[in-house]
């Protein structure tokens, strides 16, 4: 039994003024809390994120150091073969080169040399270039004219992956303390009479195949804005209180804290199928007369 779908189309709830204080019934209710945040998907994130941390750093970081250290003192690797070298562009700056070679003859030592860099220019003719202060050094001191000539390009993409990824990381670390959180107050609700609030909603996305997370926007107890999110199922949504879908309720303990927000199925509370009828007639009746701001 959808709320969202009994108000529609001429009864679609407009920005939320009412008050659905009588809504619920005045005794304890049980509440079954939504997910906020899961463990396993907690650690599939937070591996994937470091996983990706040390690949960029193991990949890019080794060719950047020796280039810096080898720096412009250089001369013609002549000792040095070069393979098939490969540069690819995409959305015209972002540029990815491997350039094989060998040194010696015969097979002799081979590497690859990986370049990851932002750019607009198209890579130009490539050199292989050998540290001028080190002759003697095997292939690790034979480096690219395209290396040195796009080594700081190469250093700031490298440091823009490493903050997008500690950001992203920061962000996770943030969101599991405030689910977290979220959990526990959602638990502090069991059994204790509720009241509907408003919330306003701040958008949703895709956790899972089955799963989609909400995020929503409250007051806490000192009036400031805050935010919490939890993880619906795809087959139903928040219980909207406004035509836009930018607002919903949610319903929170006598003592204020985190509100917890409610789907249009109510599954979260405890209800009869008297009760839960007369909740939607109240709000049916509280929404109808409302007008927009």
């Amino acid at each position: 039994m959808e709320f969202a779908a009994r108000v529609r189309p001429d009864m679609r709830p407009g920005p939320v003024t009412s008050d659905f204080a009588d809504a619920l019934p005045d005794r304890p209710i049980a509440v079954r809390p939504p997910a906020t945040i899961r463990p396993q998907s907690s650690v599939a994130r937070f591996t994937v994120l470091i996983g990706l941390l040390v690949g960029a750093l193991w990949w890019l970081g080794p060719d950047l150091v020796r280039d810096w250290q080898i720096g412009r003192d250089t001369v013609a690797a002549r000792d040095a073969r070069m393979g098939e070298a490969r540069c690819l562009s995409a959305f015209g700056v972002l540029k990815t080169c491997d350039i094989p070679f060998a040194e010696g003859a015969g097979a002799g030592s081979s590497r690859v040399l990986w370049y990851f860099y932002l750019d607009t220019a198209q890579p130009g003719p490539i050199v292989l270039l050998r540290d001028g202060s080190a002759p003697e050094a095997g292939p690790e001191a034979i480096t690219t004219n395209l290396g040195l000539d796009k080594l700081y390009h190469r250093l700031f993409t490298l440091v823009l992956i490493v903050a997008i990824l500690l950001l992203v990381f920061v962000t996770s670390v943030r969101a599991l303390r405030t689910g977290t959180a979220a959990r526990r107050a959602f638990q502090y609700l069991n059994g204790r009479r509720l009241s509907p609030v408003v919330v306003a909603l701040e958008g949703s996305f895709l956790t899972g195949l089955k799963r989609r997370r909400w995020t929503y926007l409250y007051d806490d107890d000192a009036g400031r804005p805050a935010w919490a999110f939890v993880e619906l199922s795809n087959r139903t949504e928040p219980l909207y209180a406004a035509q836009d879908g930018k607002r919903a309720l949610a319903v929170a303990g006598p003592g204020g804290g985190v509100p917890m927000l409610l789907d249009a199925d109510l599954s979260a509370l405890d209800l009869t199928a008297a009760e839960k009828d007369a909740f939607f007639d109240v709000c049916r009746s509280a929404l109808a007369g409302r007008q927009p701001d």
